[in-house]
C-alpha cells in the first residue's frame, strides 16, 4: 500500500471515529464544524409544515378532493381527484398526524418530512375488527413557484 493510500485509509478511519458535525484536525484533537446556512427561510419552513398538516387533515375529515389539491400540478394533471381518492380504500380511517422531522435534500427544493400518523384499520383477516395503530409516514415535499407540493412516490 502507498502512502497516498495509507494516508487516505487513516483519514477515512479517523472522521469514522468523530461526529458527523467535527473536523479532524490532527491526532487526538478535533473542532466543532460551523453550521452550514439554511437554505430554507424560516416563512418557508413554517408554509410546508401547515401544507403538511392540512393535507393530513383533510384526509383526516375524509376529504380527498381537497388532499388531492395539495398534490402535484403535474399529478393533478395526469390522475383525477377520483383516481386519488381510489388510492386510499375504505380500511383506514385517519385519526391525528404530527411532523417529527423536515430535512431538505442539497437543493433546498426538495423537502423530506416525516409524519407520525394515528389511524385505525378494518384488518380483514379478523373479520374487519378495527385496530388503532401509529405509524411513520415518509413524505417528499417539492417547492415550485413559491408552494410547497406533495410529491407521490
Amino acid at each position: 500500500m502507498g502512502w497516498k493510500a495509507a494516508s487516505l485509509l487513516i483519514l477515512a478511519l479517523a472522521s469514522s471515529a468523530v461526529g458527523a458535525d467535527e473536523v479532524l484536525v490532527g491526532p487526538g484533537s478535533s473542532v466543532q464544524a460551523s453550521p452550514q446556512p439554511s437554505l430554507v427561510t424560516e416563512a418557508e419552513e413554517t408554509q410546508l409544515k401547515e401544507r403538511v398538516l392540512a393535507r393530513w387533515q383533510a384526509l383526516i375529515r375524509g376529504d380527498f378532493e381537497a388532499a388531492y389539491q395539495f398534490e402535484t400540478p403535474a399529478y393533478r394533471a395526469v390522475y383525477t381527484p377520483s383516481q386519488f381518492r381510489y388510492r386510499f380504500g375504505n380500511q383506514i380511517r385517519w385519526r391525528m398526524a404530527n411532523i417529527t422531522d423536515i430535512h431538505y435534500d442539497d437543493d433546498p427544493i426538495v423537502a423530506r418530512v416525516r409524519v407520525e400518523v394515528a389511524y385505525r384499520y378494518a384488518n380483514p383477516e379478523k373479520g374487519r375488527e378495527m385496530l388503532d395503530m401509529i405509524q411513520g409516514v415518509n413524505e417528499v415535499w417539492l417547492r415550485k413557484e413559491g408552494q410547497w407540493w406533495r410529491q407521490q412516490d
